[in-house]
């Protein structure tokens, strides 16, 4: 039966239309029958899903779109897919909402964002223009139902940067509107790039902003991916994924890629700083890039990111999808920590309420432990086979172990994540889908998001932890 032969890179900028009909439906069942995909988690119908793009509420339906190339899970020519929903919980499939097909997008349609004005929708996002794959800053309109008058607005500078040069965030302060653009310098290292508009269409490049941690420059790595910026509580916020940022001891950045946010002192535009002391990184996990945030009707601030990385291959890959959004979560500032925890509209996916017990039998992989423990504690997800992940803390750190799962996956990126344990006297919740696990414990300040490939999850084991264990059903 005919497949595509992603290891020549041509067939990645296949397009929907030149893909036959047979092969759409064929990868799409593959895709259906697979026992990894998720229940409740937002996924592909088939191909590549990666970053969360575009967020926003317009009276009372949340829009999300991500990038999507359909005709296999790499990474190729890439679309937007468009749903929306009223509660997180059931959602309506709009399909294609950007093709790339306008003379600064031809070769994709990457990153972008929605900063929402009055009655208006603007879009900004990462257009790639040729064959030589050369970004820029492109603008749109968005009614509730399409993007419209799409166009280049800002040209990449090849004095400044390399080809690594995407991803706007947008936000107006007074009558001024300010963008920041992730890029790799001509140096080699990872800047943001500050541009000032009067119109929402219209910029001039401003200068690059200086990251200061406790009055030095902080250096992130050589690109800074996916920046995303809001003022909170007369503080400013700020996350980004860097590439190539290490640390020598166990606890940090030891992700493919690291996603970072620190809290400070609203961005100076005109001396173009962000002042902080302390930077933190926003997941522990395996799998967790590219997150975007926005502010609802409710003034919650909501996030999604990326349930994957760029580098790793799964075992979903065989069934011709790869990929998921994280389950939407509210996150807030306390102290100098963000605080992240599922939306409260979550609750109503639980069913078959249970008092946690040392043994809980499963009868489906998609379910929810809630459940309060002081100090040392273990939870054990596994089959009658004895695969297995475990999540175990001993009072001082966390340890989560993929290690004997049915399937390990991206061995060269370890198989073992730890984070310090903040808080002994806590709640954990723990969120399973299938293939993909969240875990929340020091009440949201410590986070670790993964994938995990465990045939015919069959129990859940528990130490030191009482509370609430729920069957998950959309």
């Amino acid at each position: 039966m005919f497949q595509y032969d992603f290891s020549n890179h041509q067939n990645r900028h296949i397009r929907i239309t030149d893909m036959p009909a047979e092969y759409f439906q064929r990868i799409q069942e593959t895709t259906r029958k697979d026992p990894y995909y998720p229940v409740w988690h937002i996924a592909p119908k088939c191909g590549l899903m990666n970053d969360p793009n575009g967020l926003c509420e317009i009276n009372g339906i949340h829009h999300i779109f991500y990038q999507w190339f359909p005709a296999g899970p790499v990474h190729g020519l890439k679309h937007w897919y468009h749903l929306t929903t009223k509660d997180f919980i059931h959602y309506e499939d709009h399909g294609v909402a950007m093709y790339p097909d306008t003379e600064s997008d031809s070769y994709g349609c990457y990153t972008g964002m929605a900063l929402k004005e009055g009655e208006k929708v603007h879009v900004f996002y990462t257009g790639i223009e040729n064959e030589e794959m050369i970004p820029c800053t492109c603008y749109a309109r968005f009614d509730g139902e399409k993007l419209t008058d799409r166009k280049k607005i800002v040209e990449m500078d090849p004095d400044q940067t390399t080809m690594n040069y995407r991803d706007p965030y947008v936000w107006k302060r007074d009558s001024e509107y300010w963008m920041l653009t992730g890029a790799e310098s001509k140096e080699h290292e990872g800047i943001l790039m500050l541009y000032r508009g009067k119109q929402a269409d219209s910029y001039e490049y401003a200068g690059r902003v200086r990251l200061l941690q406790n009055g030095q420059e902080a250096m992130l790595g050589y690109m800074l991916e996916c920046p995303n910026y809001y003022e909170e509580n007369q503080k400013g916020v700020l996350f980004c994924s860097p590439m190539g940022i290490s640390s020598e001891n166990k606890y940090d950045y030891k992700n493919v890629f690291s996603v970072v946010y620190m809290i400070g002192k609203p961005l100076d535009t005109e001396r173009k700083e962000f002042q902080f002391s302390e930077m933190y990184e926003l997941d522990k996990g395996f799998d967790f890039y590219a997150p975007q945030s926005y502010e609802d009707e409710k003034h919650r601030r909501i996030l999604f990111g990326w349930l994957g990385n760029s580098k790793s291959e799964y075992p979903t890959d065989k069934n011709n999808w790869a990929h998921m959004l994280t389950l939407p979560r509210e996150i807030w500032i306390e102290k100098d920590r963000l605080i992240q925890q599922p939306v409260e509209e979550l609750k109503q996916l639980r069913a078959n309420e249970r008092s946690i017990a040392e043994h809980i039998k499963v009868e489906e992989c998609s379910f929810e432990l809630e459940g309060n423990t002081e100090g040392a504690f273990s939870i054990e997800i596994g089959n009658k086979d004895g695969n297995c992940l475990i999540l175990s803390a001993d009072g001082e750190e966390y340890c989560l172990d993929r290690s004997g799962m049915t399937e390990v996956y991206a061995e060269k990126f370890g198989t073992i994540r730890y984070a310090k344990q903040l808080e002994k006297k806590q709640t954990v919740r723990v969120m399973v889908d299938h293939s993909s696990i969240e875990i929340f414990c020091d009440h949201g300040k410590t986070v670790f998001t993964s994938r995990m490939f465990i045939d015919h999850v069959s129990y859940v084991k528990v130490k030191n932890l009482s509370g609430k264990f729920y069957d998950l059903k959309k």
